[in-house]
């Protein structure tokens, strides 16, 4: 991942967090901007280093879920962001169910926002594979052996299913 999709990815995280605080206001409380732009790096940085080797030593007990684990462990981030960035509280009385929901809700919203860059870049990608000439194809190139060919074959299929006929 470059240095442009990382800003991209964290801003949309920013903008998810934003929306989700916003939807648990009675549970979650940003004190400013730049807490939300921390969370998503702090967010960021513990799911790309923590969060893998808590899979990894989880893996049993994730089996044993059939992955439901891994929202407990979703959870668990949320909880260390909370401690670690001094802007960002969960003020309910389970802060446990707030993170839960908090780290289900975050990806999901993130996913509506970032859809239109995916859109996009599935677009360039299927531009990139209708714009490639091949080689054995050439559609400008159509000569008359080519349709002779075609109706040899027509004319051997009807044939072949002739000589069927007459064996039955």
């Amino acid at each position: 991942m470059n240095f442009k999709q990382t800003l991209f990815k964290i801003a949309i995280n920013t903008i998810s967090i934003f929306i989700v605080a916003w939807m648990l206001s009675n549970s979650i409380h940003l004190e400013n901007n730049f807490a939300a732009i921390l969370v998503a790096i702090v967010l960021v940085l513990l799911n790309t280093f923590l969060r893998p080797l808590l899979i990894m030593l989880t893996i049993p007990l994730t089996a044993i879920t059939l992955g439901l684990f891994l929202l407990v462990i979703n959870a668990g981030m949320v909880l260390l962001a909370e401690k670690i960035v001094p802007g960002f509280q969960i003020t309910s009385e389970s802060p446990f169910w707030t993170a839960f929901w908090f780290g289900i809700l975050v990806p999901i919203v993130g996913f509506f926002l970032g859809l239109p860059e995916k859109i996009r870049q599935q677009q360039i990608v299927f531009k990139r594979m209708t714009n490639f000439e091949d080689p054995f194809f050439n559609q400008t190139s159509h000569n008359s052996d080519n349709s002779q060919d075609f109706q040899d074959a027509e004319i051997v299929d009807d044939e072949e299913t002739n000589d069927d006929k007459k064996l039955n």
